[in-house]
């Protein structure tokens, strides 16, 4: 790579006499953006020379690659903007002229867009775009990054407590790892604005392969970017007259060499070697024997016998474990000795004979999953029928059904296709595109086909759940096993078993048939971009987002049984950007053998995803969680009725009664079991399967995940959030009122109960609570009451310091996509923060206060 050099230049120089000397494509040194109009079309005034001075805050061993400043824009302006709205806010709209069209999936809803052609002037002041925000583009070797130059008004810096807040990234960044195609806009002629080349660029964009990161030719005025996520980031770089200036290409080259990583250590987790400390418990890792053992007891599974790879000799020698693509545990027919079970894995692919993964009922019938029989095996089916017949004799009845998921699934390749196809729908690159998409929205979906392959994941889940009721074991097969049976066996667990539709049942689910029984995440979801043979092979020829697809079955059913799911669309929103952040290993990995060589090799720390306090504060956790989940009356009389969810923290316990305490610090877990009393029979409840609806028509389409980076189609005050929060608001009210019953005490009824029965709130003078420390009196600053604080009225509106404030406020995408806007909404949050302190203390109620926080 060039190196650059520049003169020295006095500090106090006049800003007229600074010339730019930046003659290399690595990023400048801080401040060192010198031009103006007699050497470059990029004319900053003096407010704007500093734009270095905006540099992106790195984590440790992040370091930054390439900086250049450029302006990032919105393809769609949002539906709320005026004409006349200032620049200030990240990719907003504005204009003079006005459209107004429908958007996709939404046709009752009329938007209201602005389109707007930037100016630029040539004497000096600045260029203003009213959909576009200038600042400093950044590329490091873990994220890009663009941060403003100039500071959020102070309602966006309110707003955006609502919005959630990734303690490693900023709200315009994102990791390389989510990058998957890269466009480059070049210059064709003498535009008058940089932005203006842009917008009318969409027939000149160029795919950016990073096999020719090299031959990046012509002058780049902007780049597009899209994201796994369904995100879609543009930028614009002011034209040069100056080659030594090309900011396009500065960042194009850096993003061609970092977003598309050869080698797995190449990855910024590998650089970041920050100690973890783990808080993670309730989860079920599946990383040991033992795990494998209490779910084998748990589902009275006792045909079955867990093998560990370290005690296994011919895994032990290295010459012959090469032979074997096996995970470290697996369960396997009792019926058979390793050494047999082994030698017959050898005709399937990838190793995958029958593996156990569930089972259910009285007569213990199990699920299990198989690959397909080698390509030169396929000819004599002795070996398959030989593994059949061993699952056999673990059935009580002897009764076996085969399930062929290659015949009746679409391939990996399909998913892809389907995914892409999606992907293009959700991400527009400009007004004009959107709005010939959204005339014919339907047909454009139904031709991507992946609601056709949610019904068949669902309907096939539904027959092995239906086929595991009737006492009869279930087999799974596909090509390798790793993929689209990780799909049906997880549907189908979770349409069986209640403890997987809580948070931590749900994450110990994907620990163990994704992460545990290897699915091929890095392959999968193109984390390395491959070379093999001397030659680059393209990185979405083994990708496929299989693990979306399932994310997208689970909303479904999410959609379908909204009580009981403990876990919400936000946490399955989160779960999926996850899988792009490379500091943890959870989904990272194709085996567990890469993860251990790279913590012996690498020196990788290993993070799981699932703790996810380290990168979300309470305030974001409290959303993963779903405020109309119902336990049973079984569930209500253990500890775990009063123990809220790892994943949403457990900073209020000390707030429970001390009787409640010391139950939740005694007794057992909801589903932990005694192997003495329960050896030979299943704890799974019989009485808790869901039978969903698979027909396409009974189907929609996963708004918040794949349109909440479109603003058009944001509804102000409507959407599944808004009910979300009137939802959460009731609950909240309903708690008080049972806490004032419980305690005899009045002071602490919600203001709805006195607007109900036509009553003021009588006003009461509260004391500052006292504290004494060693024997000092000391008076504590008391905390707002309810009637100066957060309540609900009768007309739909919260309360807030005796004042209504609208609820409309609301992004359709809360907590993603734009923030709220309106009245105080930091009053909003504190009314949702204070429904996570409260409980429903009769148990015997139809609602667990417990899942509301």
């Amino acid at each position: 790579m060039a190196t650059g050099h520049s003169s020295n230049i006095s500090s106090d120089m006049p800003d007229h006499r600074k010339r730019n000397t930046f003659t290399s494509y690595v990023a400048p040194m801080v401040g060192d953006i010198r031009v103006t109009a007699d050497t470059n079309e990029w004319c900053l005034p003096s407010d704007l020379r500093d734009v270095h001075l905006a540099k992106p805050r790195l984590l440790s061993g992040e370091q930054i690659v390439a900086s250049a400043p450029a302006y990032m824009y919105s393809p769609i302006a949002p539906m709320e903007e005026s004409s006349n709205s200032s620049s200030s806010g990240g990719g907003g709209g504005g204009g003079s002229s006005s459209s107004t069209f429908t958007g996709g999936g939404n046709s009752n809803n009329s938007y209201n867009t602005n389109s707007s052609n930037g100016n630029n002037s040539n004497n000096g002041s600045r260029s203003t775009y009213k959909d576009s925000t200038f600042g400093l583009l950044s590329v490091t070797n873990f994220k890009l990054a663009f941060v403003p130059l100039h500071a959020r008004s102070t309602l966006s810096t309110v707003a955006s407590d609502l919005y959630q807040e990734n303690a490693y990234l900023g709200r315009n960044e994102i990791t390389l790892n989510n990058i998957d195609q890269i466009y480059t806009i070049a210059e064709q002629g003498r535009a008058a604005s940089a932005l203006q080349a842009a917008r009318m660029a969409s027939s000149r964009r160029k795919k950016l392969e990073p096999a020719k990161q090299h031959n990046i030719n012509g002058r780049i005025v902007a780049l597009h970017i899209i994201c796994a996520n369904f995100r879609l980031l543009k930028f614009a770089f002011q034209q040069q007259d100056s080659k030594l200036s090309d900011y396009g290409k500065l960042i194009a080259s850096a993003l061609a060499r970092f977003a598309y990583p050869m080698r797995h250590d190449l990855s910024f987790a590998y650089a970041y070697r920050e100690p973890y400390y783990s808080t993670l418990t309730g989860v079920s890792m599946y990383a040991s024997k033992n795990d494998w053992a209490r779910e084998l007891i748990r589902c009275g599974a006792t045909e079955w016998q867990v093998i560990s790879a370290s005690s296994v000799p011919q895994l032990q020698n290295r010459l012959q474990s090469c032979k074997y693509q096996l995970p470290p545990h697996f369960v396997i027919p009792k019926c058979c000795d390793v050494e047999r079970f082994l030698q017959l894995s050898l005709a399937f692919c990838d190793s995958r004979a029958a593996f156990w993964v569930y089972s259910y009922g009285s007569g213990a019938a199990s699920l299990v999953r198989l690959a397909e029989l080698q390509p030169a095996s396929q000819q004599d089916t002795k070996m398959e029928n030989i593994m059949l017949e061993l699952v056999r004799k673990c059935d009580e009845r002897k009764q076996l059904k085969l399930l062929q998921l290659t015949d009746e699934l679409p391939s990996t390749q399909d998913v892809q296709r389907a995914y892409q196809k999606l992907r293009r729908l959700c991400t527009p690159e400009s007004p004009e595109k959107f709005m010939m998409q959204d005339d014919k929205y339907l047909g454009l979906l139904e031709k991507t086909n992946w609601l056709f392959y949610v019904s068949l994941c669902l309907r096939n889940a539904s027959e092995a759940a239906a086929t595991l009721r009737a006492n009869i074991t279930c087999v799974l097969q596909e090509s390798n096993g790793r993929d689209l049976c990780c799909v049906i066996s997880s549907l189908t667990q979770l349409l069986l078993d209640p403890h997987f539709r809580t948070i931590d049942g749900f994450q110990s689910l994907v620990q163990k048939d994704w992460v545990a029984l290897e699915h091929p995440f890095q392959r999968r979801l193109g984390h390395v971009y491959v070379s093999r043979g001397g030659t680059e092979q393209a990185p979405d020829s083994e990708q496929s987002p299989v693990f979306l697809l399932y994310l997208d079955c689970v909303w479904q059913l999410l959609q379908q049984f909204p009580d009981e799911f403990e876990f919400s669309q936000t946490y399955l929103t989160t779960l999926w950007d996850a899988c792009f952040m490379p500091i943890f290993d959870t989904f990272q990995f194709d085996s567990q053998a890469q993860r251990t060589r790279a913590v012996n090799e690498g020196r990788l720390v290993l993070r799981p995803v699932w703790d996810w306090g380290e990168q979300f504060s309470d305030k974001d956790k409290m959303f993963f969680s779903n405020p109309l989940y119902q336990r049973q009356r079984g569930d209500l009389g253990t500890a775990q009725n009063y123990r809220r969810s790892l994943a949403v923290g457990q900073s209020k316990m000390s707030q429970l009664p001390t009787q409640v305490q010391a139950l939740g610090q005694s007794s057992p877990s909801r589903y932990t079991i005694n192997p003495q009393l329960f050896a030979t029979q299943s704890t799974v409840p019989q009485d808790r399967y869901l039978q969903p609806r698979h027909r396409i028509i009974d189907l929609a389409v996963w708004d918040q995940c794949y349109y909440r980076w479109l603003p058009v189609l944001d509804i102000r005050g409507g959407g599944q959030p808004q009910v979300d929060l009137f939802h959460r608001l009731l609950l909240s009210n309903i708690a008080k009122m049972q806490r004032c019953i419980e305690l005899q005490s009045l002071e602490e009824l919600p203001d709805a109960f006195y607007e109900a029965i036509g009553e003021t709130r009588p006003k009461q003078q509260q004391e500052e609570p006292v504290e004494y420390v060693d024997g000092v009196e000391r008076r504590r600053k008391s905390l707002p009451t309810t009637a100066s604080g957060g309540g609900s009225s009768a007309n739909g509106l919260a309360v807030v310091n005796g004042g209504p404030l609208q609820l409309s406020t609301l992004s359709s995408f809360f907590p993603f996509g734009s923030p709220i806007a309106g009245d105080a909404p930091h009053e909003l949050y504190d009314i949702l923060l204070s429904s996570s302190t409260e409980l429903l203390l009769d148990t015997s109620s139809f609602l667990d206060k417990s899942s509301i926080v």
